[in-house]
């Protein structure tokens, strides 16, 4: 998932454009977590589309309130325009969400995407594109556009660490397995400790979060402990503020504005 990118050094495709395809499989995976698997199996669809690993992450087009779904088909330039241009009444939602896996599959791809399910006051599943997920089954159809990948220490040869809550967890995971290996230190927080997995890596930090805390509140102790390394590249993702707040400790312990990848994925609905 992404919702504000606060950076311009993202790796961008070198092609892509808004497809269809269709909903594969859906399971819930741990408590917070809903796994919608979709493909298209079109050739056309692998010409304009290429798995870049890491984070990348991609614009779904998802049937708005009245079930209707017309994507803005054509390029990468100009998606917006058209999708303003279509009329509101039949306007599709747009939301962004990070890959998790991609396979391909006979001529095209199978892409994991995996759903965050944050309940409200009353129990309910917040979020259109979270319900959309809770209740997708196979045969259903979105659209997709391909927008690259944030994570960019591909030839970093300092400390990585990495830092995320649950929203940036799929992400992460992608990173980690992209990174095949590579040292990396990980500091995450969750809200279900079956919300953890596998990350292929030993050095892993869990902070499972208290139902009534604030997102970041868990983990926010053993980042502070931990001693920044001013040569280290630093990826911080998740709620807004506890992100803002994991990039000023990098800032004030000397690691470069050029070596912090951040971005904003989200914020709580806060009751007055």
């Amino acid at each position: 998932m992404a919702e504000t990118l606060m950076s311009d050094r993202w790796v961008t495709p070198r092609r892509a454009q808004v497809e269809t395809v269709s909903v594969l499989r859906a399971e819930s995976i741990s408590s917070g977590f809903r796994r919608v698997t979709v493909g298209n199996d079109d050739p056309r669809f692998a010409e304009h589309f290429s798995y870049l690993g890491y984070d990348q992450w991609l614009r779904l087009f998802l049937p708005n309130s009245a079930g209707i779904l017309e994507p803005p088909y054509g390029d990468l330039d100009g998606w917006y325009s058209r999708w303003l241009a279509t009329e509101e009444s039949r306007r599709c939602v747009i939301r962004n969400y990070t890959i998790r896996d991609a396979r391909e599959v006979g001529a095209g791809w199978e892409l994991d995407i995996d759903f965050v399910l944050h309940n409200g006051p009353g129990g309910e599943v917040e979020g259109i594109a979270a319900r959309w997920a809770q209740a997708a089954r196979p045969g259903d159809r979105i659209g997709v556009l391909d927008q690259g990948r944030f994570f960019t220490a591909d030839d970093h040869d300092g400390p990585i660490m990495i830092i995320a809550d649950e929203t940036g967890l799929p992400g992460v995971e992608g990173i980690a397995r992209s990174l095949a290996g590579r040292p990396a230190t990980y500091l995450l927080e969750v809200p279900h400790s079956d919300d953890r997995r596998d990350l292929f890596t030993d050095d892993v930090t869990w902070s499972v979060r208290d139902p009534h805390q604030m997102p970041g509140a868990a983990l926010l102790p053993a980042v502070r402990a931990l001693a920044f390394d001013s040569t280290a590249y630093v990826y911080v993702v998740g709620e807004a503020s506890f992100m803002l707040t994991v990039r000023n400790l990098a800032k004030a312990a000397g690691v470069p504005k050029n070596k912090i990848d951040f971005c904003a994925y989200w914020r709580p609905v806060r009751n007055a």
